[in-house]
């Protein structure tokens, strides 16, 4: 196990912490998405940055700084990593307990609950995988109709004895419950319809609160696989942390799903509705903490505990101290076997990540995919054409129906960082390629869509860049919007189409409507030339976690569905690589391009190793221009 890194500050929220009373520390890890160990499965070497096994180290640390501790995790911790599916293959003996449940169970966490992406699998995967947890799960707003929930329960109070600071021990009940977006119904339909359905996150846990209060529970905590949202998002929404935070009965809220980090540099601490809450980041970037300082009552009285402040801050992976590695390795030394199962599901998974598929005459790499289609989703584009194809033929009623394959660069920066891009080269393509182009376990489905749905399906496409003032004489503006998520970014290959720049995206990044206007999809055509009437019908590939609005594509869930399978769409790809009887050289179709404004200078951000790739700049006419203070390259390009 390899740690390394350099301090990295934290950020605090809320009113200091009183001189008296009982301290109570919530450590938090949340969006984890099967990443164990600080290493790289696409790229096949070490990443210091991430992994739980990372984060081992920040836990024993803020354990030793405070008596009164407890561990959680806020879901999405078993899918998003090669060693996800490769737990699931036939190199892990039958049997053995999951590599992330492994060192969950060593560090001793307290609960758990589960998030959207730990349902892809099915329901069947996820009791599997939960059986070797010897920490309770909760969740609390799905009701499992006739499906058993093994050891899911909706909350449970957790009873500890904690020390106040003279050292007096007290009885303290911690009641927790957790929740789920219940947009899951629909991103993971083929596998929970008709087992299990998903209420919306505030009034369940409200309901849960206000059950466990009742029960007995002294304070309550809320693991919440939901992001901070906005103050004024709707009760049923997807991100509602924020309102999770008003809630009656509520001392902490730990929130996730989205990646972010709360508190950050971006988002300053703000009131809470004075609930502390806390997002630990993704891939075990972070380990969120929560310190509440508890007056407790008198024995006897019957009075309740009374939170009189709190701290919440976020601790970078690569914040570990020289005594911190060897608090962590004194420990290691004393269990072998933890040592040697996780070495074993590293090797595991590296073999089955090294496996063959066939080989590539172009490398696929995903730098400048936003601004231009590339090799990298048009082997997807075309990947997912194959697999419609055979949907089609014993369908007269569809054969005449243009075929749409949406494609997307999962990997292409913007705030996933400056080291978020695939960058595949030329020659062999193993499986651990393949994932890294679509490292998603989302199903393939084929709609059915209106001329009008796929213009309004571009233009939240659209909303990736930033508006751009026409005219040569202006300094240079950024192209990109870096809050815009590069997995929003779909080309529809099939069809032709330009983007204004100078009018505003009808929608923010995060999918918000702002200018209801015409938008920016201009000359909207088939490749042939032949104009797209918004009342024509056209037939659509896609992911299913699009074709239920997943990333906020309204228009993309109004589609007829024609044929869904669960089936993911990595298969489709893995399939298409192994049928192709020569290297893959995609013929790139040219889907869109950005109107002419004049000259106009824009700055594109990308990843440094964009520099690997002079044809790629050379072609598209960029010139490098240094790299900015996030360790982003910067490139001017004329439009």
């Amino acid at each position: 196990m390899t740690i390394a890194g350099t301090r990295s500050g934290t950020h605090a929220a809320g009113a200091g912490l009183a001189a008296a009373g009982v301290r109570l520390r919530i450590l938090a890890t949340s969006d984890l998405h099967a990443h164990l160990l600080p290493f790289n499965y696409f790229s096949d070497r070490p990443e210091q940055d991430v992994g739980l096994s990372n984060l081992a180290a920040l836990i024993q640390r803020a354990r030793a700084g405070c008596p009164n501790t407890l561990l959680f995790d806020n879901g999405d911790t078993l899918q998003g990593a090669p060693l996800a599916d490769a737990a699931l293959s036939d190199l892990m003996p039958r049997g053995d307990t999951h590599p992330m449940i492994t060192l969950m169970n060593a560090l001793g966490y307290d609960a758990a609950t589960l998030g959207n992406h730990d349902f892809d699998f099915g329901l069947g995967a996820l009791q599997q995988a939960l059986a070797g947890a010897r920490y309770p799960v909760v969740l609390g707003n799905v009701d499992w109709m006739a499906t058993d929930p093994g050891p899911v329960r909706p909350g449970l109070i957790l009873d500890r004895v904690v020390v106040d600071e003279d050292g007096a021990p007290h009885r303290l009940r911690v009641g927790v419950t957790g929740a789920v977006p219940p947009q899951v119904m629909r991103w993971a339909r083929a596998h929970l319809q008709g087992r299990i359905d998903v209420g919306h996150i505030l009034p369940a846990m409200s309901q849960q609160a206000a059950a466990l209060r009742e029960a007995g529970a002294d304070i309550v905590v809320v693991l919440a696989h939901s992001g901070l949202g906005h103050d004024t998002d709707a009760s049923e929404g997807e991100n509602v942390g924020r309102l999770l935070a008003r809630i009656d009965g509520v001392d902490a809220v730990i929130a996730g799903h989205t990646h972010r980090t709360f508190p950050s540099a971006e988002e300053p601490p703000t009131p809470l509705g004075g609930t502390p809450m806390v997002q630990p980041g993704c891939w075990g970037s972070h380990l969120g903490q929560i310190d509440l300082d508890l007056a407790a009552p008198p024995i006897g009285s019957g009075r309740p505990w009374r939170v009189r402040g709190s701290e919440a801050v976020v601790t970078a992976a690569t914040d570990i101290r020289d005594e911190d590695r060897e608090r962590l390795w004194d420990s290691l030394q004393r269990m072998p076997g933890l040592q040697r199962d996780i070495l074993r599901s590293h090797r595991a998974t590296r073999r089955y990540s090294a496996r063959a598929l066939g080989r590539t005459a172009v490398p696929f790499e995903t730098y400048f995919s936003l601004i231009a289609p590339c090799a990298a989703t048009q082997v997807i584009a075309d990947a997912q054409r194959a697999a419609a194809v055979p949907l089609i033929r014993d369908r007269p009623d569809l054969a005449g129906l243009p075929l749409i394959s949406a494609a997307t660069p999962f990997k292409s920066g913007g705030r996933g960082g400056p080291l978020e891009y695939t960058d595949v080269p030329a020659g062999p393509l193993l499986l651990r390629h393949a994932a890294d182009l679509y490292g998603y376990s989302n199903g393939l489905i084929l709609l059915r869509a209106s001329g009008a749905l796929l213009r309004d399906w571009l233009e939240r496409s659209a909303s990736a860049f930033n508006r751009v003032v026409p005219g040569a004489g202006c300094a240079p503006q950024p192209l990109l919007d870096r809050a815009f998520a590069s997995y929003n970014f779909d080309r529809l290959d099939g069809l032709r189409y330009d983007i204004d720049l100078s009018q505003p995206a009808r929608t923010d990044a995060e999918g918000t409507l702002c200018h209801p206007g015409p938008g920016r999809i201009r000359n909207l055509r088939l490749s042939d030339g032949r104009p797209v009437e918004d009342t024509a019908s056209f037939l659509v590939v896609t992911s299913t976690y699009r074709a239920a609005g997943g990333g906020h594509f309204p228009a993309a869930q109004a589609c007829e569905t024609i044929h869904e399978s669960t089936d993911p769409v990595r298969d489709a790809l893995v399939a298409h690589i192994m049928a192709s009887p020569c290297d893959l050289d995609p013929v790139i179709e040219p889907s869109f391009r950005f109107t002419p404004l004049g000259g106009a200078t824009v700055v594109v951000h990308t990843g440094p190793s964009a520099a690997a790739h002079p044809d790629r700049v050379h072609a598209l006419g960029m010139t490098a221009d240094g790299t900015d203070e996030d360790g982003f390259a910067r490139y001017l390009m004329r439009i």
